[in-house]
């Protein structure tokens, strides 16, 4: 499978900075993994995502390894607001 890509921003203050986010589903180990500085709010956001998924009656990939990456990785994220992306 390939990856998908989105993007969201990053507020500092007045300054918003854009945040890519790479989501990529393949064969491994089953699990969600969330890198590039993504704070504990970030990731209770993946119950939130499969929730929504789930309750949209799509299918949520169960037997797949996930990575989300987020970058830039030096610029640290929080907020729920990347759940949409």
């Amino acid at each position: 499978m390939g990856y998908a890509r989105a993007h969201g921003v990053a507020l500092r203050g007045a300054v918003g900075h854009l945040v890519d986010v790479q989501a990529d589903v393949s064969p491994g180990l089953v699990g969600v993994t969330l890198v590039g500085r993504a704070d504990s709010v970030l990731a209770e956001g993946r119950d939130r995502v499969r929730m929504a998924i789930i309750n949209s009656e799509l299918e949520w990939p169960a037997t797949k390894r996930i990575t989300v990456l987020l970058s830039p990785a030096d610029l640290r994220k929080g907020g729920s607001h990347y759940d949409l992306s």
